[in-house]
């Protein structure tokens, strides 16, 4: 008798995407985003945390918000689907999962159906909103405990919510999914016994450049939040904690706070500038994805490799160098160059040491081993049609270099819509041309732009750029002043 094939049964992780800026993704989030053959996330999962998805992964929408769409309470029957064809899935839930998040009610979908589960939570939205708003939800002199509450349901037989007790003590609340029945919500606590002057905070959109807070008391915060747009994510803070925001708020004080900026890129790889400007309050989109393949049965490659031996000394510039590379071989018997942080690292992965690492600017960093360049020929490690900086600076100090190509870049373009950008910022000539080419770039042409030097100024330009504004010196540092000055005149 014919045998029925075998199958194998997936794995589904219940992971928290965190409030929504992707600097709080826990690292095993992170991980589980690169590893992952699915990714089904909700609607509230911000676009800057699933360009963290690897490229090869299945992106599935399968989130509603309130009110919308007729999958309900259980687990959307994709992710099912997925897991039993033997996939390992990401159901990424926007905050903790098991924090009104209804992973619960999903773990226990996936126990029914015999597909393994593994929870990992995620920073809920009520921390991320009451840090980026400046409340301590406790606080020596002001509040002991917190109460995480439910705004969906005041009244109800369904509901849990013992509202009298929530408003007998002076402790914090916290009011999740509180925007539609704010009024009726606030009114309850009156009616409850808390004091209608009890500070009180509206957060939407918290740890995001659309991060908006508004202030008043239980009697007052419904006409103060009259014109804002309820479809919009937010939560509620009660308590006398609030009161404290007007001397601890940080977020909005940032010089590029509530704005979002795109950073172009044309290599894989998050870049520190992007961090400083994270760091100076901007919501940073790095695009495009960025891969790096290794090119397989290239003959200049293999010919060149079949000759170490004739080189005094092998140069890598990037990570990808390196991994392209000892992908062919398996040891390199000559002294390797690296230049800069990412290289080094990538062959202490590989368990290999460098007879010399170079930090800094590529032309600070060549020029202090001049002498070094000149006692031969070395090997150049490039990516296919990549910068020639690298091989402009060796040459310039009277290097004798051959360049290879061991890897080629792979761009993967956003196919969902962005959401409105405030300014571009284009770190490269090759950057520029990545991002601003094509139908993607067409919808940034008649956005701002920051550009380091004159040639990735007119990089753009080219493109089609309207409006570019340029660094009077090539280095980050300048790049990063240059945004933060034209931030300030939008």
């Amino acid at each position: 008798m014919p045998t029925e094939p075998e199958t194998r049964t997936g794995m589904v992780y219940l992971v928290g995407a965190g409030p929504g800026d992707p600097g709080l993704l826990t690292v095993r989030a992170l991980e589980l985003l690169r590893a992952a053959d699915v990714v089904a996330y909700d609607e509230l999962v911000s676009q800057a945390i699933l360009s963290l998805v690897r490229s090869e992964a299945e992106l599935l929408p399968v989130g509603r918000r309130h009110g919308e769409g007729a999958i309900g309470y259980r687990l959307h029957p994709e992710v099912l689907a997925r897991a039993k064809a033997g996939r390992t899935v990401v159901r990424l839930k926007a905050g903790d999962p098991l924090i009104f998040g209804r992973g619960g009610e999903e773990a226990e979908e996936l126990a029914e159906a015999g597909i393994p589960c593994t929870i990992v939570p995620g920073i809920s939205s009520a921390l991320g909103a009451a840090a980026y708003a400046g409340i301590p939800l406790t606080h020596r002199l002001h509040a002991s405990d917190v109460t995480f509450l439910s705004g969906h349901d005041v009244e109800g037989s369904r509901s849990l919510t013992d509202w009298s007790k929530a408003a007998s003590g002076k402790g914090t609340l916290v009011l999740f999914m509180a925007a539609r029945k704010l009024s009726a919500n606030l009114q309850r606590l009156i009616q409850a016994g808390r004091s209608a002057e009890t500070p009180a905070a509206y957060i939407a959109s918290a740890t995001t450049s659309e991060q908006n807070v508004i202030v008043g008391t239980l009697a007052t915060l419904p006409e103060n939040i009259r014109d804002v747009d309820l479809a919009i994510p937010a939560l509620v803070i009660v308590g006398d904690v609030v009161g404290l925001r007007e001397r601890i708020a940080w977020f909005e004080r940032r010089p590029l706070a509530g704005r979002r900026l795109l950073v172009a890129r044309a290599r894989p790889g998050r870049s520190a500038m992007a961090s400083d400007l994270r760091a100076l309050g901007a919501e940073v989109l790095e695009m495009p994805e960025v891969e790096a393949v290794s090119l397989s049965g290239g003959a200049l490659l293999d010919t060149a490799l079949a000759r170490l031996h004739e080189f005094c000394g092998i140069v890598f510039g990037c990570a990808a160098g390196v991994d392209a590379v000892l992908s062919h071989v398996p040891t390199l018997d000559l002294p390797v160059i690296v230049v800069g942080a990412a290289a080094a690292q990538a062959l202490t992965r590989q368990g290999l040491a460098a007879a010399v690492s170079l930090r800094g600017a590529c032309q600070d960093a060549v020029g202090e081993q001049s002498a070094l360049f000149q006692k031969g020929r070395f090997l150049l490690v490039t990516a296919e049609g990549g910068r020639p900086n690298l091989h402009h600076e060796l040459t310039k100090v009277g290097a004798e270099v051959e360049a290879v190509a061991a890897y080629r870049y792979v761009h993967r373009m956003p196919t969902s819509p962005l959401p409105p950008i405030d300014l571009v910022v284009l770190p490269s000539s090759s950057a520029a041309r990545t991002v601003l080419s094509g139908d993607f770039g067409q919808a940034l042409l008649g956005l701002p732009m920051a550009a380091i030097g004159p040639q990735t100024a007119a990089a753009a330009r080219q493109c089609g750029a309207q409006f570019v504004s340029l660094t009077k010196e090539d280095t980050v540092a300048a790049l990063v002043s240059l945004v933060v000055s034209m931030v300030g005149k939008l």
